[in-house]
C-alpha cells in the first residue's frame, strides 16, 4: 500500500522484546480513510538510512510503501522524508 501524509511522533522499540532488534513506531496523520494510522520502519531499514531519527523525523512529510504482515502491522519497505511541516512539541 503507498501512504503518504504526516509523521506526529516516532519511537524506538524492541522487537521483539528483549532483544537487540530495534524498530522504530511512527504514529501518522493524513492518510486516507481506511489506511493505518500507525507504521513500522523495521530494524534493516534503520540501518541503511541514519537520518531515519526519532527526534528529527516528527513533524516531518513522508511518502512511504507498507505492507501488513502477520501479527497485523503495516510495516514499511520504503519511505523518503520531506521538509518539516508540524511545529515541533513544545514551541
Amino acid at each position: 500500500m503507498h501512504l503518504h501524509g504526516l509523521i506526529r511522533d516516532a519511537e524506538l522499540q524492541e522487537d521483539p522484546p528483549g532483544s537487540d532488534r530495534i524498530e522504530m513506531i511512527l504514529r501518522i496523520q493524513g492518510v486516507g480513510p481506511g489506511q493505518p494510522r500507525q507504521i513500522v520502519i523495521p530494524w534493516t531499514l534503520l540501518l541503511q538510512d541514519e537520518s531515519l531519527d526519532p527526534d528529527n523525523v516528527a513533524g516531518r512529510g513522508f511518502d512511504a510503501d507498507v505492507e501488513e504482515d502477520d501479527g497485523r502491522r503495516w510495516v514499511v519497505q520504503r519511505i523518503g522524508l520531506t521538509a518539516r511541516v508540524l511545529r515541533p512539541k513544545g514551541s
